[in-house]
């Protein structure tokens, strides 16, 4: 039985995700998880952030779907663009952020590595990017 909260869009979400694991290969899967589990700590450490520098952030969340095969494209293109909003947050904003401007640092480093992780699987005319 469905979840009260649960939309027919999460339903469909969900079961194209169960999906594309089927037909991912073991290193596809690993990578996904890897990045899945590291999103949440990034998550967690930028509020951590927030919190110690006495900043509200809105919290907004968003479906990823996982229409083709081509959702590494899409989270390729999420990893960079990441990455380059925490340089720009560091080149920014370093003096202000004291101590938490290491943990930023952190969070840059595992978001260029997210992005060769990913980039073996993306489409070579996406990879100029």
């Amino acid at each position: 039985m469905r979840k009260p909260t649960e939309s027919r869009q999460d339903l469909k979400n969900e079961a194209n995700f169960k999906a594309f694991l089927e037909v991912m290969d073991e290193t596809q899967k690993k990578v996904l998880f890897q990045l899945i589990a590291d999103s949440e700590r990034h998550k967690a450490t930028i509020e951590e952030i927030a919190n110690n520098l006495g900043i509200e952030i809105e919290k907004k969340s968003a479906e990823f779907e996982f229409k083709d095969r081509r959702f590494f494209n899409e989270i390729y293109k999420l990893e960079v663009s990441v990455r380059s909003l925490y340089e720009q947050m560091i080149y920014k904003f370093g003096n202000l952020l004291g101590e938490e401007v290491e943990k930023l640092k952190a969070l840059l480093n595992d978001e260029e590595k997210h992005a060769k992780l990913v980039e073996k699987f993306v489409d070579k005319t996406l990879r100029i990017v």
